[in-house]
């Protein structure tokens, strides 16, 4: 069959627009080499070193990048190549649960863009053109073209910090942390974790990439939150799940300002809790130290608490080598991602 002349107009224009796209941002995007130093010694004068590498961008004109944490956290040296020339970095931060790290260039490029991260823009639909600004392998930025499959929250039995966007792009090795855009320019989120039986990829959405990128800007590290309970799904009498409190600890915030075990949960800061996987992303927008609205169903009564939460225990983030049979993954070393914002 051939195509009409409106078809080949309107894929001329859609190439177009990726092409614009990509030359808009392009000069944002830089490769980030990482040097681990090896406790092994390759002979009796030299240290073994593992390099690490992946793809970051620009954010501040000050040169602040964001990178992958798998490709940033605990390194010896970190530098970022941009059009070709090489520039050292420091750390200012790393979170290990939502695998970013925030690197600054210490003396940056003349010339460089910026990418600007909206926390108001809108998820985007299932179906939409996505498109990827990686440094695949030792290449400078390329594109790369998919859709945008899906907002995820879970993946099987494992819970993600926060919502995901799910793409048909695959990260594979040195694309990890790279900027993912839509048709019109609009920047949707950044690479955190590859899905090896999909051949795709999932992004931290910008909202919760720019909660991210505040507080690793000001203290170094993200201040996860803690309510201090546990949920369970329970089936109502028309088959519909309800999200119940199943465990309040002692001392906790939640014990503290008064939830109980069988409070049927609501809403956590205005975020609506329909089932389980809600939780994790509601509690990951709470401020530790500041107040947050529950709203809770006891008794058939609607009743709201105001709790204050409090500092999430140090937990480790493992990165652990995936199973064979698949699931979620860094790009070159697998990424196991966290499971519930409760620990």
């Amino acid at each position: 069959m051939r195509a009409s002349a409106a078809d080949s107009v309107s894929a001329l224009a859609l190439q177009q627009r990726i092409i614009e796209v990509f030359e808009q941002n392009r000069d944002a995007v830089v490769q980030v080499r990482a040097a681990y130093a090896q406790t092994g010694v390759a002979d009796d004068d030299k240290k073994a070193v593992m390099l690490r590498v992946g793809t970051g961008f620009f954010i501040s004109r000050e040169g602040h990048v964001l990178v992958s944490a798998s490709r940033a956290a605990g390194a010896d040296r970190v530098w970022i190549k941009h059009l070709g020339k090489s520039y050292a970095t420091e750390a200012v931060g790393h979170d290990r649960l939502t695998n970013i790290s925030l690197l600054r260039t210490l003396e940056p490029p003349e010339e460089f863009s910026i990418i600007a991260i909206d926390t108001g823009v809108e998820r985007p639909r299932a179906g939409a053109i996505a498109v990827a600004i990686a440094c695949p392998l030792d290449f400078g930025p390329t594109p790369s073209m998919g859709i945008f499959a899906g907002v995820d929250k879970k993946i099987g039995e494992r819970f993600f910090p926060t919502e995901y966007i799910r793409t048909s792009i695959s990260v594979d090795a040195g694309q990890g942390g790279c900027p993912i855009l839509d048709i019109n320019g609009r920047f949707m989120g950044m690479s955190v974790a590859s899905i090896p039986d999909l051949d795709g990829s999932y992004f931290l959405p910008a909202d919760a990439l720019a909660r991210v990128r505040d507080d690793l800007m000001f203290s170094g590290k993200v201040i996860h939150s803690w309510l201090g309970f546990e949920v369970t799904v329970s089936l109502t009498d028309d088959n519909h799940d309800e999200v119940i409190l199943s465990k309040v600890i002692e001392d906790a915030p939640a014990a503290l300002a008064g939830l109980a075990v069988g409070d049927k949960l609501l809403s956590i800061a205005g975020r609506p809790i329909r089932e389980v996987s809600d939780v994790p992303s509601a509690v990951f927008f709470t401020r530790a130290n500041q107040f947050a609205t529950i709203e809770v169903e006891r008794d058939g009564q609607v009743i709201e608490f105001s709790v204050k939460a409090s500092l999430r225990p140090e937990k480790e983030i493992e990165i652990a080598p995936v199973e064979p049979s698949g699931g979620v993954s860094g790009e070159s070393e697998p990424e196991s991602v966290s499971d519930l914002a409760e620990p």
